[in-house]
């Protein structure tokens, strides 16, 4: 297993709200629209191939399928189904913004034919710690970013465990990035103050031809970035 990701993993067991991973005026992408060809997610997901400098790769359905030592995947599952459900989104519709990694895993494990996940993680040569998250899906069960951002201007996440409860409260603003080549894009920024502590996720999510993508940054990511791998993102849905 990578193991960047097994230690968030085993981070995200302990801290349930640490997340995984446009201008309001373009197109939403809440609307779900049924794919125009058989596009297969895993196939057209960002690989290592696409992976940025200073960043590792990792395909999160190999690390799912991968052996977890002590820790059976079923368990790991069932762990991560139990802090789902003790975190609590207001509104609820904003949580697509900022999917925890627990969302991202669960979304995966639950439809892996329609779904497929990337994951960038920095490698520490620049200085920074950031990661990019990149999520591919046909299928219409899971949350999208909402059309209207204005809704979720600001949003809570709230988590609870035994007599313990944390709070995140995310600043939502759009984003105007030029990514060219998709049918509908909302780009916005996050801005999470966990308790004095701020961090930073650009999101971008549209649709091509049906198909469903999302990218979540977090930490010093820049936008440029962050345009070539949505941009890379449509060529190859496109391109399927």
């Amino acid at each position: 297993m990578n193991k960047p990701l097994v230690a968030g993993f085993v981070c995200l067991a302990m801290c349930v709200l640490t997340s995984c991973g446009t201008d309001s005026s373009s197109t939403g992408t809440d609307a779900v629209s049924t794919p125009a060809t058989a596009v297969v997610p895993s196939e057209v997901v960002l690989s290592d191939v696409d992976a940025p400098a200073g960043y590792i790769h990792t395909d999160v359905a190999d690390t799912l399928d991968s052996d977890m030592g002590e820790v059976s995947n079923d368990e790991v599952i069932a762990m991560f189904e139990e802090i789902s459900g003790s975190t609590v989104t207001d509104p609820e519709s904003c949580g697509a913004l900022v999917p925890t990694a627990v969302d991202t895993v669960l979304r995966l494990n639950r439809d892996r034919a329609g779904t497929a996940v990337s994951e960038y993680a920095s490698d520490g040569s620049q200085g920074t710690d950031s990661s990019v998250t990149v999520m591919v899906t046909t299928g219409d069960t899971g949350s999208r970013v909402v059309e209207n951002l204005d809704e979720c201007a600001s949003f809570t996440r709230t988590s609870s465990s035994g007599d313990a409860e944390a709070s995140v409260t995310y600043r939502v603003s759009p984003l105007e990035l030029d990514v060219e080549g998709a049918d509908s894009l909302t780009a916005a920024r996050a801005e999470a103050d966990q308790g004095g502590a701020a961090e930073s996720t650009t999101v971008v999510a549209g649709t091509v031809d049906g198909v469903y993508f999302q990218i979540n940054a977090t930490g010093p990511v820049g936008d440029q970035l962050v345009v070539d791998l949505a941009e890379r993102q449509i060529g190859k849905i496109a391109g399927a």
